[in-house]
């Protein structure tokens, strides 16, 4: 994981993305790409989310910020891309994005909750069996594309980010699962085996 990544400073990133300190804040991405997939299913609840008192930053990608950039209001920032990542985790009431590797790594070391849409082209479904890692542990709720609606996805996350005792409960799940220290294991394992 990248140096720092759990060490955010949630004041700095709601000044930095303008957000309020008061509101909840959902936090969208889909790799440093962005996930075309996840911008089109979040485009088509904007306005719901807008209207129940909710914050979202929203990494769209390079790709296709131009297309979605009209949608940010007061309480929505949409953004092409996210250099600090720290913050944006730290500031970040529920996360929903994929379900690579590095991303579940950064999740659980930040001790994040999270709505998890695994990408179902990834090598060997991979993706997938990382989500049901934090589904089975109660640190995520996975939604698959194939049954995903948008109601579905709104309901979802209005039932998850209203809910604190639920979302505690996961993030502290996800925390249980980071390895912060996973690079320097390993490395002393080899050494250890040597």
């Amino acid at each position: 994981i990248r140096l720092g990544i759990n060490s955010g400073i949630r004041e700095n990133g709601l000044k930095e993305f303008g957000l309020q300190d008061n509101i909840k804040t959902i936090f969208l991405f889909g790799g440093s790409q962005g996930s075309s997939y996840l911008n089109k299913l979040i485009s088509k609840i904007i306005e719901k989310l807008s209207g129940g008192g909710l914050q979202l930053l929203w990494q769209t990608g390079d790709l296709e910020y131009r297309k979605y950039k009209k949608m940010e209001s007061s309480n929505i920032r949409i953004i092409p891309f996210i250099n600090n990542m720290a913050d944006a985790y730290a500031i970040s009431d529920l996360l929903i994005c994929r379900s690579g590797a590095l991303t579940i790594s950064e999740i659980t070391v930040c001790g994040k909750p999270a709505i998890l849409v695994p990408f179902p082209h990834a090598a060997g479904d991979h993706q997938t069996k990382n989500a049901q890692s934090l589904e089975i542990a109660g640190a995520a709720k996975i939604l698959t594309e194939r049954e995903l609606t948008p109601n579905k996805f709104a309901y979802t996350i209005m039932s998850l980010i209203h809910d604190n005792i639920k979302l505690h409960k996961m993030g502290k799940q996800s925390f249980s699962l980071g390895k912060p220290n996973a690079t320097k294991d390993i490395v002393n394992q080899i050494f250890n085996t040597i």
